[in-house]
Formats: structure tokens, C-alpha cells, sequence
């Protein structure tokens, strides 16, 4: 089946999602996320570009860009090339990281930016990785006054400065209709609750001896322990078994 067209926005806004291959965690840390955001101002600034709003989940990423439909294309590519050498280089990952070709909605109104703009922020809460809005990787912190990645000025002269955003942002609202990943986010969980969750999937003691069993039956213990929503770096952790070993076991079994 051919691939369908983007839609192409009047204004040269977007917004652009995607998501781990498989569903897989694509920030594994802090530093994962820093370079990401690093490489996505850098490249926004060499291909014309400028971020308005964004929002790093576990698995998936948001964000809200004014750029030509064109530079748009190249961006992402290079954006996701880059990121997936390093994912692969420092988690000693094999495989693809993304699943496939980025989504992008344009966004043509002051309404709906005023939507998806809140949408992108609300993610974290909906997903059940913090309380409220603040969040230590979306830009909502840098619309309240923190220094960032993001042009602020831009989307604060929509809403009319600070006060009102924030108003939106708190006001109830019901279902909106935006651009969506169509999965809900992992929620990441310490070491300790991972081996609790990895003993009452696999029985006790399974988790310590793995590295010892035959192949079909690790790479299929492997591969529930991943698709549990443990990380791969968990797992790493948990059994002694190589990153490569873990990555691949989806594959073997």
C-alpha cells in the first residue's frame, strides 16, 4: 500500500510525534533525553526552524515546530538517524529504535494550537508519570519562566501572556481530538519493584538463573519481561545478560 501525503499546514506549524519500535523505551535516562533535545535545537537551527512546545515520554516523543513542509522532512530525518546511532552506540542496542516514518498534523488556527499546545503538556499527567503539569522534560516549565528549548513568545501571544495560559491549561476539558502515538507510555518503576514484577511473571529464582538456561527458554523469558514494560536496561541489570542478547531475543523466539 503507498504511503499517504502529509498534509501540508498554511502556517508551517506541526505537530510531529513517534514512538520506540515495538513500543520500545527510547529514553532510557536523563542523558538519552539531553542529547535528544540537544540535537533537535541544533538541527531546528541549521534547517530554519523553531520549537514551540514539546513533551519526552518513555517510549514515544511530542513536538510543536514552525518550519517549511519541506525542511520539516529533512529534519526529522536527520533528527531520528542521529539519535537512533546514538541509542544503538550507548545501549549497545541492535535493531531498529524508531518505529518507522515519524506522524505530523499541520496546525492552521489559534484554536487548535491553543489545543494541541496543552495536549502536549497534559501528556506526562495523563500517562501517569507525574501529578500535574510541571514536568522536567516538556516545556511547559519554560512557558511559567524557566529557560529552555522552546519560543515562548510566539505561543504566549496566542494565549495573551502567562496568566491566561496557565488558565487553559488548568480548565477542565473533555475529549480532544489531536495527533496521538495510539499507545500508552510505560511508566518507569526502580530496580526493586522490576524484580518483584520479573518474579511473579517468571516464578522466584528464574530471574537469577536465566543467564544459565538454554537459549528458547531465555529469549522467551526475555521477551516477556520486555513486553511486561520492563526496560532493557532492567533487564540488563536484573539477569547479567548482555544488552545485544536482549534486544535481540524478539527475534529468536
Amino acid at each position: 500500500m503507498p504511503r499517504s501525503r502529509r498534509k501540508q499546514s498554511e502556517s508551517s506549524i506541526y505537530h510531529v510525534i513517534n514512538r520506540g519500535e515495538g513500543r520500545q523505551i527510547i529514553f532510557e535516562n536523563n542523558a538519552d533525553r539531553a542529547f535528544f533535545m540537544s540535537k533537535l535545537a541544533t538541527l531546528l537551527e541549521e534547517e530554519g526552524g523553531s520549537l514551540l512546545a514539546w513533551c519526552l515520554m518513555d517510549n514515544h516523543f511530542h513536538f510543536l515546530v514552525i518550519i517549511s513542509h519541506e525542511r520539516l522532512k529533512v529534519l526529522m530525518h536527520r533528527l531520528q538517524t542521529s539519535y537512533a546511532g546514538y541509542f544503538n552506540r550507548v545501549h549497545e542496542h541492535v535493531g531498529a529504535v524508531f518505529g518507522g516514518r515519524f506522524k505530523s498534523e499541520p496546525v492552521d488556527t489559534d484554536e487548535y494550537l491553543m489545543t494541541v499546545v496543552r495536549y502536549i503538556h497534559d501528556n506526562p499527567r495523563k500517562g501517569g508519570v507525574c501529578s500535574g503539569l510541571p514536568y522536567q522534560w516538556s516545556s511547559y516549565r519554560e512557558y511559567c519562566g524557566e529557560k529552555g528549548f522552546a519560543n515562548t513568545d510566539f505561543v504566549l501571544g496566542v494565549f495573551d501572556g502567562v496568566k491566561q495560559f496557565k488558565a487553559f491549561h488548568d480548565a477542565e476539558y473533555g475529549d480532544v481530538r489531536c495527533l496521538d502515538i495510539g499507545d500508552v507510555p510505560r511508566r518507569s518503576i526502580n530496580d526493586e519493584a522490576a524484580r518483584l514484577a520479573a518474579e511473579e511473571l517468571l516464578g522466584k529464582g528464574v530471574i537469577d538463573s536465566l543467564k544459565r538456561a538454554d537459549r528458547q527458554t531465555r529469549d522467551r523469558s526475555l521477551v516477556a519481561l520486555k513486553e511486561s514494560g520492563l526496560s532493557v536496561r532492567q533487564i540488563q541489570r536484573l539477569t547479567g545478560i548482555s544488552l545485544g542478547v536482549i534486544s535481540n531475543a524478539g527475534r529468536r523466539a
